[in-house]
């Protein structure tokens, strides 16, 4: 449903504009750090653009045509190159530098993509062999009673929120392709999992 996708991407910064207060923190430690060439995967509204710094060259791709609009007018940062592509496209290959990305960025956005494993291992193929993955993700409060709601739950939500998953380990299922160098969980009001990643050796 096309039209939805208009809706979704006009209510996105209302409805989470009190989360994003408490995202900030995240966002703002993880990008601190980028340098080089990046790829923002899934750039939504353009919440990240005015995080970087001025030493990050910025390949940032979103698939929803009306999210892509919204963030159009967010690309003040004269280093981002925003792209209305998804990470299966083909066009996605010509972007990639010829040793892969230095960083490449996964916030909000391993929740909806439709092939996911498939979409973590293209993250490993994208990245550089030093490169590093930053990652900010909402999990499945596994073994809890939220953990148990969220199951319940998601079979409507899903439809509802363009495709989010409540239910899916981002930080488990990352660490088949991905060692973490630093990580850490929080809880607002679903559980959190921020990382910094490297490539797992010998794969």
């Amino acid at each position: 449903m096309g039209w939805y996708q208009y809706v979704m991407a006009a209510a996105y910064d209302p409805f989470m504009r009190h989360l994003e207060k408490d995202l900030l923190h995240y966002r703002k430690k993880l990008l601190g750090r980028t340098r080089g060439q990046v790829l923002e995967v899934g750039a939504g509204t353009g919440v990240n653009f005015d995080l970087y710094p001025e030493q990050a060259r910025v390949t940032a791709i979103e698939p929803s045509r009306a999210m892509f609009l919204k963030a159009q007018k967010r690309l003040a940062h004269p280093n981002i190159r925003l792209y209305n592509l998804g990470l299966e496209d083909d066009g996605l290959e010509a972007l990639r530098p010829p040793r892969g990305f230095d960083f490449v960025v996964s916030m909000l956005v391993l929740c909806s993509v439709r092939d996911y494993p498939e979409a973590i291992e293209r993250y490993y193929k994208l990245m550089s062999d030093t490169g590093k993955l930053l990652v900010l993700e909402h999990i499945h409060a596994t073994g809890t009673a939220y953990g148990k709601f969220q199951e319940w739950v998601n079979p409507v939500w899903r439809p509802l929120a363009d495709g989010c998953h409540l239910t899916r380990r981002q930080d488990l299922d990352l660490k088949k392709f991905f060692r973490p160098i630093e990580e850490g969980y929080f809880r607002l009001g679903a559980d959190w999992y921020w990382a910094v990643m490297e490539k797992n050796p010998g794969l």
